[in-house]
């Protein structure tokens, strides 16, 4: 009895030591992770993005630029080992990275700069990492098909599950108009526009009649035309109303 004693008070040592050493590591990793993330962050807003801020492009539409790359890329190393091409899987890391940073972004600095038209940012992006997820599930259970050409599955997945989405993304968030700011104002007046995906709008600069007397700075709500399968984007084609005015510095 005495000799089970004392094996069972050894075993809650070590035992107790095993778990203060676990608890230390994982706190060290936390902090490791938050000061990684915090100097990643300086890197990228000041080493970056200025190089495309000298292009005219808006850290709006640069946080929604690193998300696509980053789920595009996660979606493109997905398809290199779906069809089994050569050393695919050493590519694995780079699968882990890529989905960690489009979901990141996508609760980070998509959150943080869309405000209410966060959840349809949120529902786009993680749509097609659980479609990609989802083709990754089927290559394990069912690499090939024996009717057909033996990735015809993939086919037929790809198009319902991306025109599936798609109509539930145009009933719920799809909307006729955007917002620009007027960069000059006069009769024809210089809009600028960012990134919406509810408006299917890519950033640009827009001449527009100015039937407003919008002056520079104003923020206007834009009238959005759809175009062929919008490979372009849709168009703006015109200046509904000014909802924020240069003095008032309205966004």
């Amino acid at each position: 009895m005495e000799i089970a004693e004392r094996i069972g008070e050894a075993t809650l040592r070590v035992a107790g030591r095993i778990y203060y050493h676990v608890l230390g590591f994982v706190i060290w990793l936390i902090l490791l992770q938050r000061r990684l993330r915090a100097v990643i962050a300086e890197f990228d807003r000041n080493r970056v993005y200025p190089v495309f801020e000298r292009r005219g492009v808006e850290f709006r539409d640069y946080v929604v630029l690193k998300a696509q790359l980053a789920t595009f890329g996660f979606f493109a190393v997905a398809v290199l080992l779906i069809f089994d091409f050569a050393g695919a899987w050493v590519a694995l890391p780079f699968l882990l990275l890529l989905g960690t940073a489009s979901m990141l972004l996508t609760f980070g600095q998509i959150k943080e700069h869309f405000g209410e038209d966060f959840p349809a940012y949120r529902d786009f992006f993680i749509a097609y990492f659980a479609i990609t997820l989802l083709f990754l599930a089927v290559k394990i259970l069912a690499p090939q098909v024996q009717w057909g050409y033996p990735y015809a599955h993939f086919f037929v997945l790809a198009v319902l599950a991306v025109g599936g989405f798609s109509a539930y993304f145009k009933r719920r968030y799809e909307r006729d108009f955007t917002f620009g700011r007027v960069l000059r104002g006069g009769s024809a007046a210089l809009v600028r526009t960012g990134y919406d995906i509810r408006a299917g709008v890519k950033p640009g600069v827009h001449m527009l009649p100015n039937h407003l007397a919008a002056r520079e700075g104003d923020v206007v709500k834009l009238r959005v035309e759809k175009s062929f399968l919008n490979l372009r984007g849709n168009r703006v084609v015109e200046m509904l109303e000014v909802v924020g005015d240069a003095g008032q510095g309205g966004g």
